[in-house]
């Protein structure tokens, strides 16, 4: 048996109201919201939230392959599987791969993973996307910013894959070239009579028919679409009845393109009970179909987090020039201070395991855990008795802080503080996803995977902490 062994998706904390947007332009109404990544996240930092929310206690030492997709990578030469990787402490004997450059670079990722499941591998396929539409145009409000993650494998396995068909076809609707920041459309008529509509029926058609299988013996269908309109008229004509197409959540957090369809199987998945059949289709030069069916594993597994959890504790204020200046939209006023130099790359690899995936050490004399890690122990002094110790998964609250508004940052000012972790040791970084007026001594946080800053063209990473909300570690 071959499938899902494990899901979780991630939605930023910030939303822009498409109200605030127009209002912006001297326009009235909108009811819609967008899912807006701080200005320390990306396509990549967002893929390692969504990964450690799939990924239970030693799982990531399990894993075969890491691949990531998404059409918003902030490299271009440079993989971020190998990010991804290090941040959830895969081990070195992986194999990682990146599928870019379609919305349904996913289901390719997805289906990459299936052929190495036959082979007994198990793999996480990360989907992240932050695209962006430009100012006061339609896709400002209708594009968010999310990630979905799957493990696939052979054992324990949550949502059998039953079938598969696949179809690719040269066909531009949506695009954007190298040197285009935003995503450019063609006229919405021509790609849904000559593109989506014919696609997605052909596939279907397809599907059902390998499987034997009609519409009425599915659970649910999660249809990609790049209009919530679109996917409701569309799963009509293909004879699903309302009730059971998964919601697209697009009125939400917006359409989040690569992560769009694999965050609507997650959803289908924390709702999806033993024997339900779940049909996935997705869209981008052709389209790909499975069928999974759920097992009675699913009872035994829940992520942390779910996307309802991470849709209701959103902050939906958001004010519009905050967005621009989050998303390098606008020229701001420049820093009076040294540009930021690059990260020693030397340095930053020496430091691996401790700037990645969160490790400080403990004293193996005296059970101590110290971060960053140390050659001699703070409590009982002794010399290079140390051990690795991750501090990325404990508990921690906040010992104390303070607000800075000198240093750079695109969100000033910055909260400092220094954490206390659950079992021992103690870390000084930055705290996001929280308002300055919530902040307080014994706050429970979490660690999170974000960036530091970026110069000459390379992204540093660190680990920040955020609130660890009710319902869920969000």
């Amino acid at each position: 048996m071959i499938g899902i062994t494990a899901y979780g998706g991630y939605v930023p904390f910030y939303r822009l109201s498409a109200s605030t947007a127009n209002e912006a332009f001297g326009k009235k109404g909108g009811k819609t919201e967008r899912a807006v990544a701080y200005y320390d996240e990306d396509s990549t930092t967002m893929a390692v939230a969504a990964s450690l929310g799939c990924l239970k206690a030693d799982a990531a030492e399990k894993l075969d392959a890491v691949y990531f997709a998404s059409t918003t990578s902030p490299y271009r030469e440079k993989m971020c599987a190998a990010d991804v990787a290090a941040a959830v402490d895969a081990k070195k004997e992986v194999r990682l791969a990146d599928y870019a450059n379609s919305l349904r670079a996913s289901t390719a990722a997805m289906l990459g993973a299936v052929d190495a499941a036959k082979a007994g591998q198990t793999t996480l396929v990360a989907a992240s996307d932050c695209r962006l539409g430009g100012a006061d145009g339609p896709n400002e409000i209708a594009f968010g910013d999310a990630a979905a993650a799957f493990v696939i494998g052979s054992e324990k396995v949550l949502a059998e894959l039953v079938a598969h068909e696949m179809m690719g076809i040269n066909f531009m609707d949506t695009w954007r070239s190298d040197s285009d920041k935003i995503v450019r459309n063609w006229d919405v008529r021509y790609a849904q009579s000559l593109g989506y509509e014919p696609q997605v029926k052909e596939i279907t058609k397809k599907i059902l028919s390998k499987t034997g299988l009609a519409p009425a013996d599915f659970a649910k269908i999660v249809l990609y679409a790049h209009e919530k309109r679109h996917q409701t008229a569309l799963a009509s004509k293909l004879g699903f009845a309302p009730n059971q197409v998964q919601e697209a959540m697009y009125a939400k957090i917006g359409n989040t393109g690569c992560a769009a369809a694999p965050l609507m199987l997650v959803t289908a998945l924390e709702e999806a009970k033993p024997g339900d059949k779940i049909l996935y289709i997705t869209y981008g030069e052709g389209c790909d179909a499975m069928v999974f069916s759920v097992t009675e594993e699913i009872t035994s597994f829940r992520p942390e987090t779910t996307v309802a959890d991470y849709i209701a504790y959103g902050s939906n204020d958001l004010p519009y020039g905050k967005y621009l200046k989050w998303k390098h939209m606008i020229p701001c006023e420049p820093q009076k201070r040294p540009d930021q130099e690059r990260s020693s790359l030397s340095d930053y690899f020496r430091n691996y395991k401790k700037n990645t995936a969160l490790y400080g050490s403990r004293c193996k004399c005296c059970g101590t855990p110290q971060f960053p890690p140390q050659r001699i122990c703070a409590n009982c002094k002794a010399l290079d008795q140390m051990e690795p110790y991750s501090f990325r998964d404990k508990n921690a609250t906040i010992a104390t802080f303070t607000v800075d508004g000198l240093s750079l940052s695109l969100d000033s000012p910055n909260i400092l503080v220094v954490v206390e972790f659950e079992g021992g040791g103690k870390m000084m970084t930055y705290l996001v996803d929280c308002k300055k007026e919530d902040i307080h001594v014994n706050m429970p946080v979490k660690a999170t995977f974000r960036q530091l800053f970026e110069a000459n063209g390379v992204h540093t990473y660190f680990w920040k902490v955020a609130p660890k909300r009710e319902g869920g570690n969000c």
